[in-house]
């Protein structure tokens, strides 16, 4: 069952595939993937304008792949109390043009078929899903020159900035969730920035899942201070964040992980990362039980598999076709936290297919692994969000209404001055 796949399968993920130096080198990727021109801002598409529908790949209002539901389990999206706003991960890897242009069908079917079925809908049982189109960066970006690379990823987090603001806009006061994978957490942490330094946003927040992307723990001190890592199953306002590996694996080969450190592009180094454990929820390093793991699940292909030499040299789309999510597969996988990384079990052992980047990194199946884990938590997290607020309601109703009983006037006896 284990799939040691080629390095361009990491082309699904842009942290995965950094995480390969360690077997080929930097120099090596760099030579291949890195863009063959410098940035040019005139080969940009136009700004997306996010109040017309074609510039979302989901939305409440579309049919859509993250409307799938697990089988057996109720489809509630229509009364869903509180929104998501997911950013999708990498899926334009030109060479020549440094961000997408939104005329690629191959990079669309990637969005459309395979991250909104494996990933934004797990997200479709609290919430309704919002997704949006942006001007990604291509995977060479991160192994080309600094300034280009900062020009180039500026532009995607501008068009995630822009659809922030319109998914507020439509969405009032309710609740929301923010949730990304790989280069999409990239753009969600900077995001954060943005909410921590609103409290209106901040008190609407139910919970942030940046995975993939080797969240740095400095992070809470100096990018988001008013948010703090989740460290309890139902805390609010909190990040969760995780990279998943094997137990024994390596995990090193993050070298050229670009974040951001106020207006610029740094290098992770050796900082300090966040792990989150997906099952349990909390920080610590106890390894959760079998028991406790709610559930893998993974989309149906009914098309042609994925050919990752397609996906990488390819003009054309892969032909795959995403029907439906498999049924979830709950209760035989333990996880914990090692330092900076999640360690889980050798899947393939589990007879579960293994698609890994580099051996032992399993960045494709962050949220595959923890599929039914990642819904259920959301939905707890939404329900101690509705629960706080209706509680607060309901303490200023009684303080209104005491307040009310106080100053009413004593009634005077008749015919007195």
């Amino acid at each position: 069952m284990r799939s040691r796949l080629s390095l361009s399968l990491a082309l699904l993920g842009s942290a995965a595939l950094l995480s390969s130096a360690a077997l080929i080198g930097c120099d090596l990727e760099a030579f291949f993937l890195k863009p063959k021109a410098p940035f040019d801002a005139s080969k940009l598409a136009a700004p997306p304008d996010y109040s017309q529908p074609a510039t979302w790949a989901a939305r409440p209002d579309m049919k859509d792949r993250a409307d799938f539901v697990p089988p057996g389990v109720a489809d509630t999206q229509a009364d869903a109390p509180a929104d998501v706003f997911y950013i999708h991960p990498t899926t334009w890897f030109n060479l020549e043009v440094w961000n997408d242009t939104f005329d690629d069908p191959k990079s669309l079917e990637v969005v459309d078929q395979i991250t909104l079925a494996g990933e934004a809908s797990a997200f479709n049982g609290c919430c309704q899903v919002y997704a949006p189109r942006y001007r990604q960066t291509t995977i060479g970006a991160f192994y080309g020159e600094l300034g280009d690379a900062q020009q180039s990823i500026a532009i995607a987090y501008e068009d995630i900035d822009r659809a922030f603001t319109a998914f507020l806009a439509e969405t009032g006061d309710r609740p929301f969730i923010i949730a990304g994978h790989s280069q999409g957490s990239q753009n969600a942490m900077r995001l954060l920035e943005r909410v921590s330094a609103d409290e209106a946003l901040r008190e609407r927040l139910v919970a942030a899942y940046a995975v993939g992307f080797a969240h740095p723990l400095s992070n809470f001190e100096t990018a988001y201070p008013e948010l703090e890592p989740c460290v309890l199953p139902e805390q609010l306002g909190c990040v969760a964040a995780w990279d998943t590996y094997e137990e024994g694996a390596k995990a090193e080969g993050d070298g050229p992980m670009l974040h951001w450190a106020g207006d610029a592009l740094a290098q992770l180094g050796d900082a300090p990362r966040q792990c989150t454990n997906p099952v349990t929820w909390r920080g610590n390093t106890a390894a959760s039980e079998p028991a406790a793991h709610r559930g893998a699940v993974a989309p149906v292909n009914t098309g042609n598999p994925v050919d990752m030499r397609k996906l990488l040299m390819g003009d054309d789309p892969l032909g795959v076709s995403m029907d439906a999510l498999g049924e979830p597969r709950a209760g035989w996988l333990t996880a914990r936290c090692e330092g900076d990384v999640l360690r889980v079990p050798d899947v393939s052992k589990l007879d579960w297919p293994a698609t890994e980047v580099q051996p032992g990194n399993y960045h494709l199946m962050d949220y595959e692994l923890f599929y039914m884990d990642i819904r259920e938590n959301a939905i707890a997290r939404t329900d101690a969000w509705l629960a706080r607020q209706a509680a607060a309601k309901a303490s200023l109703e009684k303080a209104e209404a005491a307040e009310a009983a106080g100053a009413t006037p004593a009634p005077t006896e008749s015919g007195t001055e």
